[in-house]
């Protein structure tokens, strides 16, 4: 029997996501079969990083698969893996993770669940501290009419359980958008950050089936404004919420340059992942990109940087600029070896038109 009950299927995605597709789309990437196989793996072998060991034992669930029958636990080999599978938070970790598999539906599954499994932060569960109430009837059983006004005060002594109730909300916080900051358009802020999300998502799928860890695309809606972009860049970054009835966001593990012309000045701002930032600096890749058109650095770190090129109507345009900057940003990727070279092509793969890398 497996180690991992089934509870975590497909049926435990959103609600608001249609329940059919999502059932296909486990089926047809048999995503139960292969996390109980790393379930029941990781249950055995019993690691100190349980996700680790789990995305490890799903990253192998080909050779998981092809081992064999093994033989029937026994009883204290079950007991075993049931303590160890809940001392971790293994039903936790499992139903966020594919919660977020279900909403995201990525083409590459198994890649994108062990992300999910190692960014999962699954809800602590709640403390039963209710079975005390049971206690006053002994006082509801005095036969003497007396004593019983008394217990009736004695009720609000479950006060506890508004406490606890109050304590839920600050326990799973939902970051909402600020919105646009004094002086800014609500509209355009609105589009800027809705083509970012969906941006961020394109840009997952991609790095998913490419094997890219850094891209550069640019973002219409922006209309060359530092403010909109940078607002579109932390749409793209944003964790996805497996509560949104459209996915949003999810490639804050993808470095990124985005661009955007406007009728004066062409924006750009760019991100590195805290994980790459020894293989690609935020501001050298700025400069080195701005250097092409003229245009001003104007602030960064080893993380984030902010630069823009003014045209001046006559021989310097925004939108020649974003070309010019395009073709630039590659060429130093590829001077730093990250980003495919011509003999790579043999890959099937094509990326979305609208992906500029």
């Amino acid at each position: 029997m497996s180690a991992w009950a089934g509870s975590n299927s497909a049926g435990s995605g959103p609600a608001k996501q249609s329940a059919t597709d999502v059932e296909s789309y486990f089926k047809i990437n048999d995503v139960k079969n292969v996390v109980s196989m790393a379930v029941n793996a990781v249950a055995a072998d019993k690691p100190d990083d349980f996700k680790g060991g789990l995305c490890t034992a799903i990253q192998n669930s080909g050779d998981l698969s092809s081992s064999g029958k093994k033989n029937k636990p026994s009883k204290a080999d079950a007991e075993s893996a049931k303590a160890y599978l809940t001392k971790h938070n293994a039903e936790g970790i499992l139903a966020d993770a594919l919660q977020r598999l279900a909403t995201a539906m990525p083409p590459n599954p198994l890649v994108a669940l062990q992300q999910f499994i190692k960014d999962a932060t699954p809800k602590p569960a709640a403390p039963p501290a209710a079975k005390k109430a049971p206690e006053p009837k002994p006082a509801a059983a005095a036969p003497a009419p007396a004593p019983t006004p008394a217990a009736e005060p004695a009720k609000p002594a479950p006060a506890p359980a508004p406490a606890a109730e109050a304590a839920k909300p600050a326990a799973a916080p939902v970051k909402k958008d600020e919105g646009p900051p004094a002086g800014v358009d609500a509209k355009k802020w609105k589009a800027a950050v809705k083509e970012g999300g969906k941006k961020g998502v394109e840009l997952a799928g991609c790095a998913d089936m490419g094997g890219l860890e850094f891209f550069t695309t640019s973002i219409d809606a922006a209309d060359g404004d530092l403010v909109l972009l940078k607002a579109s860049m932390d749409a793209a970054n944003k964790e996805i919420d497996p509560m949104d009835e459209e996915a949003k966001g999810g490639s804050g593990m993808v470095g990124k340059m985005l661009l955007s012309s406007g009728d004066k000045q062409l924006a750009l701002c760019c991100y590195v992942p805290e994980a790459n930032k020894a293989k690609l600096n935020a501001s050298d890749w700025m400069k080195a990109v701005l250097k092409e058109v003229g245009g001003d650095f104007l602030e960064g770190d080893g993380l984030n940087a902010k630069g823009v090129s003014i045209g001046d109507g006559e021989n310097k345009f925004p939108l020649k600029d974003k070309d010019t900057c395009q073709a630039a940003s590659v060429n130093f990727l590829k001077g730093l070896g990250l980003f495919p070279q011509a003999d790579e092509e043999e890959d099937d793969w094509v990326p979305p038109d609208d992906i500029e890398w």
